[in-house]
This record gives structure tokens, C-alpha cells and sequence, in this order.
């Protein structure tokens, strides 16, 4: 499989880590009053996805990187599902 993002070829688990470590900044993470979402782009068709996070603004800092791999997780299934 492909990045997205670069030019990297590699097995979906190494894909997955290799977003996570490098491309970390592909993925917002917000709030908007007590609401915290993630948001992304697909950098092959430009489809914006957010999400909803079920975490409290004072629980976020603990909690980015996993909220970047289930964010990069979805972009995986989306590049497979749309992207072949």
C-alpha cells in the first residue's frame, strides 16, 4: 500500500505507523465549545472527514497520538475503499 501523503510503500501496520510518526500534522484536533472532533483531509480526492471524540478538553493531551491512529485508520480504509 501507498501513503497518501508521500511516496512510501509499505505493509498496511508499517503504512499505519509511518502516518501516525510522520505525517502527524495531517490530522486536526479540535473542540468547538465542550465538543472535541478530529478532522482530516484525503490528499487523493480531498474528501474532509470529522469526527466527533468522546474525550473531555482536559483529557485531549494524553490522548492525541491514539486520536491520530484511529483518524489514520479511517483514511486506510478510505484510500482502500475509494482509492483501490
Amino acid at each position: 500500500m501507498k501513503c497518501p501523503h508521500c511516496s512510501l510503500e509499505a505493509h498496511r501496520m508499517d503504512l499505519h505507523a509511518h502516518l501516525v510518526d510522520e505525517h502527524e500534522d495531517a490530522v486536526t484536533i479540535g473542540q468547538e465549545g465542550e465538543s472535541l472532533f478530529f478532522e482530516m483531509t484525503c490528499p487523493a480526492c480531498d474528501e474532509h472527514m470529522k469526527q466527533p471524540l468522546r474525550k473531555r478538553a482536559s483529557m485531549l493531551r494524553g490522548y492525541e497520538r491514539e486520536i491520530r491512529m484511529v483518524a489514520f485508520d479511517l483514511l486506510l480504509y478510505h484510500v482502500q475503499d475509494q482509492h483501490g
